[in-house]
């Protein structure tokens, strides 16, 4: 795997926490939407994504938005991956990449097509993490992804396979 596409899948996970953390803890007050994670779930995370934890933590009594939200990934990801764990430049570059937008699109059929299933309970994150791995693997969604590698727009794959 080369550095973007690693670099890709890394800054994914941030984004798929922060997305997880408000999925199941926004809330609102006085017409201000935050983040409001119980202790007790932020200490099962750190159990099993110490940095992930962190991440989450921070957002953690925050008013969110997307702007915000945007905010606080990037200065996450910048701050953690840029020249440690990835050689300075590649963080952005990996913004820009085409990898980044293929996991970009690819998270976001996999969340609308379980929308439903997310609802009906309160799903800890490594779960929702091992549930996308698997997603990923299915061999219908494998040619999704090939075909996203190609360019243009596919249609998301379809079928009970994914689902």
């Amino acid at each position: 795997m080369d550095p973007i596409e690693k670099a890709a899948e890394e800054i994914l996970r941030v984004l798929m926490a922060e997305h997880w953390a408000r999925f199941y803890y926004a809330v609102e007050q006085d017409g201000v939407v935050y983040v409001n994670v119980p202790d007790d779930v932020l200490a099962t995370m750190r159990e099993t994504h110490p940095l992930l934890a962190d991440f989450v933590a921070g957002l953690n009594g925050q008013p969110i938005d997307m702007e915000s939200s945007q905010r606080a990934v990037g200065e996450f990801v910048f701050r953690t991956f840029e020249g440690g764990t990835f050689p300075v430049g590649t963080v952005a570059k990996t913004f820009d990449s085409k990898e980044f937008a293929r996991l970009m699109r690819l998270f976001s059929v996999w969340l609308s097509g379980h929308e439903a299933e997310f609802d009906a309970e309160i799903m800890p994150f490594s779960l929702w993490e091992s549930l996308f791995t698997a997603w990923r693997a299915d061999p219908a969604v494998q040619r999704f992804q090939d075909s996203l590698k190609g360019g243009g727009n596919p249609a998301p794959p379809a079928g009970e396979t994914i689902h």
